[in-house]
């Protein structure tokens, strides 16, 4: 009664030790129990501890645990009062059973049955308690917020969205997250159930300035765009990412720390990102590219207002181009023989070859396009690539890289004029279908009345003699072209289509000049198309794939009129017509792997093949005397080996065969390759490429190697050196091997009817040639860099038209026995797109030897061939981007003729070259409207270029001062 009126651990202790002495030892162990844990004086605990070892052996110890710890136990009932917490011994009489009963605050009560108290021993109760819960569930509009509850100063319970398991009550909910205001929250929960406890936190701003060294760079903070530099953005206070990008451009990313209410400026510099894709078929960085180099990016495209690819060329360090009345052709350091069609040059559309499966010509005029609006950049490659491409790939590689991904839909217009008399309109569309797809269209077509000549040297010349010299309306054309391009994440597909009509004004194989046959003219169609499918998945970063398959074509059409008075008609009859056809249909397939195992490790390895089904050639002729007129077909050559001259009937049967109209040249071939690159990178500084390429063509049975090696290097920071060797080779393409002509002669001198003009060459072998170069390339600033280049060429087995193309005198192509050595050196100082500025200077010295004194053709110096090269290429903008000013200045040294070099005639030069272009261009705001105003060959400097052999025309005027002015606009 004591203790319970006033609890005391002395009474208590007592109260044991009389339960002892009377005997009733459970009551005894209880109460030395509750004494021991209320003694706090270490000093008399172990007589407490004594008094417990000696009873009990007389009870019966029952420990209760609970999980978790305190709950009240109660033994049989609950109206018996609490024996004590968890844990707790409880001792009992000998051999009873009891039932434990367990209770704590937010925990389900808990109740064991049974349980037996045995003296002597201690029988161990564990219960395990189920909590009392109800779920909050916290949601709001800002991911990533912190919860704590109860207290706002405790560890965090959870980060929102979450759900918090509770006990029943009321609870106080903490919301925090770095740039926002902290909120507060009352919850009620509520057994067993879920409550949902929405928040909205309002962020902590202050303002972002950011700025970048050039103008409408995109602005993204955490992934999203902002805006536009210069940017003043309002946005949250804390860590942000800000991501500034424009393209052409490296993007740049960094972390700026946001004060609520402050301003914090960041100012950044964009260094112009120049990627190539056809060094090796990747993009890559130009520093980076296993060769020599040079990107023409579309600012350059755009404030100059290039309307061909060949203008875009000229200038370009080592490159020289060449209208030869026909086709205009690009030439690398030293080498665009006449005659050669461009073919040894390899023009490629977003990596897919545009060279034909005729002649292999090069497309770099208005037979590739109508207009550049559709073109984002130019890649240049000098030097051998044949180890990725094959043949064709002799000289160098120009890739025409178009627009991207579409980012928003958009429909366009355009309008412009160029050249001489040239005038062209185009429509183009664009969809994005999500994040990493869209398509984009475009449709264009263009007419060109063509300049006026005047050749003196040919007037009543007796090749020609009805030629009054003056030649109107000979050099006119009319093209169209449409492309698409799709992409659907890894999956893109393109498709091409350009057709050119064109009349031509040299006098090829020996056609009349000045249309003076009844006004009709000599005419050529050349039509180009190709549909492409490819798949490029990566897998992680270490493989990626890429699959490609294409379906190309291509049609060429010639209409050649002659002189009636020529001295190459027979006698008695007059030539009209002559038309010629070839037809291509092909089919290509790749498959490439490229693998890095380790990060200083890629190798990359494919295999192609080509199946040309279709490459038929045809010609027909009309031809007649004072009796009528007949038409013959004479491409392929009439086979009249079976016929006997001593028939009777030879005659007749002769002309049965020259007059059968079905004879057609069919020539299909196959190509197979395979290649294999290997890229070693043992440190940031140095890289290694090494490759070969195994290309086997049906036409003349050969696997023909094509091997490179590359060594590019850091040597310092603002250094960049590369180190490459390798060779490449042209495969005699359809039209060397086994075009042929024969002209219907009944007067012919071997008696068979037939004059064979060209002759067939089925036993052509490859070109080749072995090129080495060093190129060393010093940054003087981000925007400012110096390069030279050091190179040698060894050309051999080159393919040339012999013979002089004059009757009975076959004309027919084979390999010379003559190699061509190229020793030359460049230089180029450079100044990068920056907010509308541009500047570069470069000069280029190639010197192009034949190896013999005597040779092909007697010649004794390389044909169109210019020795020195130099441009300057500058843009700055007057009133910002509304109003650039752009120029360039080439000049280039005169160039050999082709004609044959002998002592009584000599081989001449053309004249040098210096022009001078000045275009206005700009961008309004309003309506997306870009113009360009123009004047190029400033000075109307008139200069000619050699020609092919089989034009009458020699030497053939380049144009003199053009006028350029165009119109686009978006929507």
């Amino acid at each position: 009664m004591s203790n319970r009126l006033v609890p005391n651990r002395n009474v208590i202790f007592n109260i044991a030790r009389t339960y002892e002495a009377l005997g009733e030892y459970p009551d005894a162990f209880r109460y030395y129990v509750q004494a021991l844990e209320q003694e706090p004086n270490a000093a008399r605990r172990p007589a407490i501890e004594e008094a417990l070892a000696r009873i009990r052996p007389n009870v019966a110890v029952i420990k209760v645990t609970t999980d978790p710890p305190g709950a009240t136990v109660y033994i049989n009932r609950r109206d018996l009062g609490g024996r004590g917490n968890t844990p707790r011994l409880l001792g009992f009489p000998p051999n009873t059973k009891h039932k434990i009963i367990v209770d704590l605050e937010g925990y389900e009560p808990a109740e064991v049955e049974n349980v037996e108290a045995k003296l002597g021993e201690q029988t161990n109760v564990e219960v395990k308690l189920k909590r009392i819960i109800g779920t909050v569930r916290v949601v709001g509009e800002t991911a990533g917020t912190t919860v704590r509850v109860n207290d706002a100063s405790g560890p965090p319970a959870c980060t929102a969205p979450c759900d918090l398991t509770l006990p029943p009550g009321r609870h106080r909910l903490y919301l925090s997250q770095e740039g926002y205001q902290p909120s507060e929250q009352d919850v009620n929960v509520a057994a067993a159930s879920t409550v949902t406890a929405r928040y909205r936190l309002n962020p902590l701003t202050g303002s972002l300035v950011v700025n970048a060294d050039e103008r409408d760079a995109l602005v993204e903070v955490d992934g999203k765009p902002m805006g536009f530099t210069p940017a003043v953005l309002n946005v949250q206070s804390g860590q942000r990412r800000v991501r500034v990008s424009l393209r052409g451009f490296r993007p740049v990313e960094q972390v700026a720390t946001v004060v609520a209410s402050q301003q914090t400026r960041i100012d950044i510099s964009l260094r112009q990102l120049e990627e190539v894709e056809a060094a090796s078929r990747s993009t890559e960085a130009v520093e980076d590219a296993p060769g020599s180099v040079t990107i023409i990016p579309g600012q350059e495209l755009r404030a100059m207002g290039y309307p061909t690819i060949a203008e875009a060329l000229r200038g370009t360090r080592g490159v020289f181009t060449t209208y030869d009345g026909v086709y205009t052709f690009a030439g690398v350091r030293g080498i665009n023989l006449p005659g050669d069609f461009g073919n040894r040059m390899l023009t490629l559309l977003n990596g897919h070859s545009m060279n034909d499966n005729w002649v292999n010509l090069s497309y770099f005029d208005h037979i590739a396009r109508t207009d550049l609006e559709d073109v984002e950049r130019i890649e240049i490659v000098r030097g051998p690539g044949s180890v990725l491409y094959g043949t064709g790939a002799f000289s160098g590689v120009v890739n025409v890289v178009t627009k991207g991904r579409p980012t928003a839909s958009s429909v366009g217009f355009g309008v412009g004029a160029s050249d001489n008399g040239f005038i062209r309109g185009r429509v183009s569309g664009q969809v994005p279908l999500g994040r990493d797809s869209g398509f984009w269209l475009s449709a264009a077509a263009g007419r060109s009345l063509g300049p006026d000549y005047y050749f003196e040297e040919y007037r009543n010349h007796p090749s020609t003699p009805l030629f009054d010299g003056y030649s109107r309306g000979d050099d006119q054309f009319n093209v169209g072209t449409f492309q698409g391009r799709l992409w659907l994440k890894s999956f893109s597909a393109q498709a091409y289509l350009n057709s050119r009509w064109k009349t031509v004004p040299n006098g090829v194989a020996t056609t009349q000049l000045g249309g003076n046959n009844g006004g009709n003219k000599t005419t050529y169609r050349d039509t180009r198309g190709f549909i492409e499918a490819s798949l490029a998945p990566r897998f992680g970063d270490k493989l990626a794939t890429l699959t490609r398959a294409s379906f190309n074509w291509y049609n060429f059409r010639d209409h050649l009129y002659y002189d009636t008075g020529s001295e190459f008609m027979p006698r008695g009859f007059h030539k009209i017509e002559d038309q010629e056809d070839f037809n291509g249909l092909w089919l290509l397939a790749e498959q490439r792997v490229e693998f890095s195992p380790i990060n200083q490790l890629k190798i990359t390895a494919g295999a192609e093949a080509q199946l040309h089904f279709q490459a038929t050639q045809k010609g027909r002729n009309e031809i007649c005397d004072g009796t009528g007129c007949s038409r013959f077909v004479y491409l392929p050559l009439p086979d009249l080996s079976g016929l006997d001259r001593d028939d009777p009937e030879y005659e007749e049967k002769r002309d049965a065969e020259l007059l059968r109209q079905d004879r057609e040249d069919k020539r299909p071939y196959q190509i197979y390759a395979g290649y294999a690159l290997v890229d070693i990178t043992p440190s940031e500084r140095l890289r290694i490429s090494a490759g070969s390429r195994f290309d086997y063509y049906s036409t003349f049975g050969e696997i023909v190697p094509s091997p490179r090696v590359a060594l590019i290097a850091k040597p310092y920071e603002q250094g960049n050196l590369k180190i490459t060797g390798g060779r490449a080779f042209r495969a005699p393409s359809i039209q060397e091997m086994f075009y042929g002509y024969a002209a219907f002669n009944p007067a012919a001198e071997d008696g068979s009817g037939v004059d064979v003009t060209y002759r067939s060459a089925p036993d052509l072998k490859p070109e080749q040639v072995w090129s080495a170069e060093i190129e060393v390339t010093h940054r003087l600033s981000s925007t400012v860099s110096v390069l030279g280049a050091g190179y040698v060429n060894h050309l051999s087995d080159l393919i040339f038209q012999q013979g002089s193309n004059v009757k009975d005198d076959p004309t027919y192509y084979d390999n010379t026995d003559v190699p061509i050595l190229v020793v030359g050196g460049e230089a180029e100082l450079r100044r990068e797109w920056r907010q509308g500025w541009m500047a570069a200077a470069s000069y280029s010295y190639a010197k192009a030897r034949y190896l013999e004194e005597s040779g092909v053709n007697n010649r004794r110096n390389v044909p169109n061939s210019p020795e020195h090269m130099a441009s300057a290429r500058g843009a700055a903008p007057l009133f910002g981007k509304a109003v650039v000013l752009a120029s360039r200045l080439t000049v280039e040294a005169p160039r050999y003729d082709r004609n044959v070099s002998t002592a009584s005639a000599p081989q001449t030069k053309t004249e040098p070259v210096v022009i001078w272009d000045i275009v206005i261009s700009g961008q309004l705001d309003v309506g997306n409207l870009r113009y360009n105003v123009g004047v190029y060959n400033v000075a109307d400097w008139r200069w000619r270029a050699p020609t092919a052999a089989q034009y009458t025309i020699a030497k053939f005027p380049q144009s003199g001062r053009t006028f350029l002015a165009s119109l686009n606009m978006s929507l």
